[in-house]
């Protein structure tokens, strides 16, 4: 079982303490975005859990990937929730980034 550290949580912490929930709630209730036949847009404490977990999920997985580049960060996105993380070259979470997508494209 991969464990989530103490570091780890002050990162997650910090996230959660200073990303603008309130303007993503407002953009999805404009929209009338909702989650899993919801007929509610989610509540800013719904988006915070929801952030969380998407955090928690890329760092679980990112661990579990021994191979995994240090400089690749790993992703959990859902529900216009994404999350990267980044390790360094010693195996140890150093970066989060957590974004609200409201739309975007690639091609190659």
């Amino acid at each position: 079982m991969v464990e989530i550290h103490k570091k780890e949580y002050e990162l997650i912490n910090e996230i959660l303490k200073n990303f603008d929930f309130d303007k993503c709630e407002k953009v999805m209730k404009h929209l009338n975005w909702t989650w899993r036949n919801n007929s509610n847009s989610p509540t800013v404490q719904e988006l915070r859990e929801y952030a969380k977990q998407r955090i928690e999920d890329a760092i679980i997985s990112l661990k579990k990937e021994e191979k995994w580049h240090y400089s690749q960060p790993y992703m959990s996105s859902s529900g216009g929730v994404c999350a990267h993380v980044w390790k360094n070259r010693y195996g140890k979470i150093c970066n989060i980034q957590l974004q609200f997508i409201l739309t975007e494209w690639d091609t190659f």
